[in-house]
């Protein structure tokens, strides 16, 4: 009896399976709720680790509200804003983003796009002329408002430092040492009652959810040292051109589904520095050129749930190219979900993917 009573004071609430940005917000939700848990990561990083971590609600291919972006944004602003005074340090940077025109038409689009009632916070409807000769911008640009980049490596790293010696193991995650039942998970030694996945593209090799439609796109990045450029917004025209301090810029990416290797290309270096000269007249000297596989789905929403088979071993997955926006309430609606509060989305819900879930190999 003593013993039961032990285990059960010592079992956490969750192990975390990853430390991107959706295992990191689904601590912090934890954390919230004063819930305990363990995160296990390999410490090798992922794409959260190398994004530029732009927080934009827009689609500024078709000057459109991006799924959901909206309330993501609402959300994700204040949850950020409370990690900077918790962890003391600055990890939001707003900043504009100058939308390049490549023709005319653009103008009339951007116009009554930032008219309607969902953009209009967003897009100012003004068509600016551009006055800086290191941008090429002929036919000016459009100004995105309420919008800005999270240093996410910075993030991650400094929640790192903030967590506790039993809240975060660094290891490769071993599936031959996860024992689980009805009512418990067992890893090593480390009880719990939920185990939740947020592994971004490593999902591949998970055996509970391998089977699900995870694309994943390979992104190739650039960073360029431009110290004539000056350019305080984010720039957008065919990449992001982002400047991350210090006369650096966040250049890219690359959108590669068939490569899924971590290694950089020549192609993809030359792709992206084809598409900087295109956006800028001024010389840059590239720094560094990285790579890593964003965890995007067939039909480009999250993958937020639990197996069907096995009602405590849960996935946070699927973010793509907006996790900034999205991982803090996805993380809240994952929680709600596995505390019985609410149901899921039915957009995100891996329920939707069922038969996938239930296929052997």
């Amino acid at each position: 009896m003593q013993r039961f009573f032990l285990l059960l004071f010592s079992m956490k609430h969750s192990i975390i399976v990853g430390f991107g940005l959706a295992g990191l917000a689904f601590a912090e939700q934890l954390k919230r709720s004063n819930l305990s848990f363990s995160i296990i990561d390999s410490g090798r990083g992922g794409s959260s680790q190398i994004a530029a971590g732009i927080y934009n609600p827009t689609v500024l291919k078709r000057f459109s509200l991006a799924w959901n972006a909206d309330v993501f944004h609402q959300y994700a602003m204040p949850f950020y804003s409370d990690l900077e005074s918790k962890l003391k340090t600055q990890i939001v940077y707003p900043a504009q983003i100058h939308k390049i025109f490549n023709k005319r038409s653009e103008h009339n689009e951007w116009i009554s796009a930032s008219d309607t009632k969902k953009l209009a916070p967003f897009l100012d409807p003004k068509i600016h002329s551009n006055h800086d000769d290191s941008i090429n911008a002929t036919l000016g640009y459009g100004n995105v408002m309420s919008s800005g980049r999270v240093a996410t490596n910075h993030l991650i790293n400094s929640y790192k430092s903030f967590l506790n010696s039993d809240e975060f193991i660094e290891e490769e995650f071993d599936f031959k040492k996860l024992k689980y039942s009805d009512s418990s998970i067992t890893y090593k030694d480390i009880q719990a009652k939920h185990i939740v996945f947020c592994e971004g593209f490593k999902m591949i090799n998970n055996p509970f959810f391998k089977n699900l439609p995870l694309v994943g796109s390979k992104g190739e990045i650039l960073i360029i040292k431009a110290p004539k450029l000056k350019s305080k917004a984010i720039l957008k025209g065919p990449i992001f051109i982002t400047p991350i301090g210090g006369d650096l810029y966040w250049a890219g990416a690359t959108f590669e589904r068939n490569d899924k290797t971590l290694r950089c290309t020549p192609k993809g270096r030359e792709w992206v520095l084809n598409r900087i000269h295109k956006m800028i007249s001024t010389e840059i000297e590239v720094i560094e050129h990285i790579t890593q596989i964003r965890p995007t789905v067939q039909d480009r929403r999250p993958l937020l749930g639990t197996h069907p088979a096995y009602k405590n071993i849960h996935l946070l997955n699927g973010l793509g190219s907006r996790g900034v926006l999205a991982a803090p309430l996805l993380s809240e609606w994952l929680l709600d979900y596995i505390e019985g509060k609410s149901m899921l989305n039915s957009e995100v819900d891996i329920s939707r993917f069922e038969s996938y879930l239930r296929q052997t190999d």
